[in-house]
């Protein structure tokens, strides 16, 4: 699967499992501000903040799109367009690399549902965000034993 990251090492996915599963938990009951909160703090410890090299971890940017479709889906809840609009355009870019799943994370779908939520707030423009359809409101899917 030449560029996926589905392959990951098991020792890697292990590292952070017990926070990812927790964001993935908190993202599904719609707590997208504690899943911000949860995999920051796994975002930085993979060097986040660094933009290349060694202090870098290959995952860093799986868990800032995480991060951005979380945040973003707070910033709509909350009839933020340009906050939305914002952070949501950023997690194609991030996550396209680890299509098609990544520990688990069906990859593929949250890139479509993500490019549904952009099209309905971008057509709904700043005045109209407070009438989103709220069961445009997507799940994480995670399969076990990825």
């Amino acid at each position: 699967m030449g560029g996926c990251y589905a392959d990951l090492v098991t020792e890697r996915r292990l590292d952070h499992a017990a926070e990812f599963s927790k964001a993935v938990g908190e993202f599904n009951s719609w707590r997208f501000y504690d899943c911000h909160e949860t995999l920051e703090d796994v975002w930085r410890e993979c060097g986040g903040k660094a933009l290349s090299g060694d202090d870098r971890d290959e995952l860093a940017d799986f868990y800032q799109g995480v991060i951005k479709a979380a945040a973003g889906l707070h910033h709509v809840l909350r009839g933020n367009h340009g906050g939305a609009m914002k952070v949501l355009g950023d997690v194609p870019r991030l996550l396209e690399a680890y299509r098609p799943r990544t520990l688990g994370l069906d990859v593929d779908r949250l890139l479509a549902d993500v490019e549904r939520v952009i099209a309905e707030v971008r057509a709904l423009g700043p005045e109209g965000i407070g009438e989103f359809d709220r069961e445009q409101v997507f799940p994480l899917v995670v399969e076990s034993g990825d």
